[in-house]
């Protein structure tokens, strides 16, 4: 992944609503912080703003792959904390996924051998807020037909995805080539450690709230 410099607002690939989940007895987590200017920051969907609101084209080579991520990630948690919706329109939507490198630049990466993943969020540091909508680029190194690119989608968008979620640590550091959320996945699915980080995560206050279309 590649990261801007520091500046006021930096484009990068609980409320008493939120339910902590009993579950959270494993301290085999890796970093979904990211680290800013000397702060800590934390990013989750409150209750209020879900189910979050997806749009990719419809004849996207990418929309089985953007719903089976959603269904991965959906189904970590025991009491809904992180629910998602396709949605037609692109301009109600919380998180755009295209097809197509990323015209924006600076967030947060994966890259495999068939294709690259970026998650553009604008968080502005001074002011901490996240600003909607959400942009995810997903697109192929070699071209769509060639070996491994489903494969790639697959393994990059559930990846992607987690950062849509609020894992946004700039290094992915802790994690390892069993998490979906290594820097250069290759593990297609959600590890259990995954899951974890992303039920501790959910757990505790966001430090960073959401403007925009919500």
């Amino acid at each position: 992944m590649t990261r801007p410099s520091v500046a006021a607002v930096l484009v990068l690939t609980l409320a008493c609503g939120n339910i902590g989940s009993p579950e959270i007895i494993s301290t085999d987590v890796y970093e979904f912080r990211d680290q800013e200017a000397g702060q800590s920051l934390t990013f989750h969907w409150e209750r209020a703003t879900l189910p979050v609101r997806v749009w990719v084209a419809s004849d996207s080579p990418l929309l089985p792959h953007v719903q089976t991520a959603l269904d991965r990630w959906e189904s970590a948690f025991l009491y809904g904390e992180f629910r998602a919706t396709m949605v037609a329109d692109s301009a109600t939507a919380d998180v755009i996924v295209r097809n197509v490198a990323s015209d924006i630049g600076g967030g947060f990466g994966a890259r495999a051998t068939q294709c690259v993943g970026e998650t553009d969020e604008q968080i502005d540091v001074t002011a901490k807020t996240i600003t909607l909508p959400i942009h995810v680029f997903i697109y192929p190194i070699l071209g769509q037909n060639a070996p491994g690119v489903a494969s790639c989608y697959s393994i990059t968008t559930t990846h992607e995805f987690g950062h849509v979620l609020g894992i946004i640590s700039g290094s992915h550091a802790g994690t390892t080539s069993a998490n979906v959320m290594f820097a250069n996945p290759t593990f297609d699915g959600v590890s259990e450690r995954d899951r974890l980080t992303a039920v501790v995560l959910y757990s505790i206050p966001s430090t960073l709230a959401i403007t925009g279309r919500h």
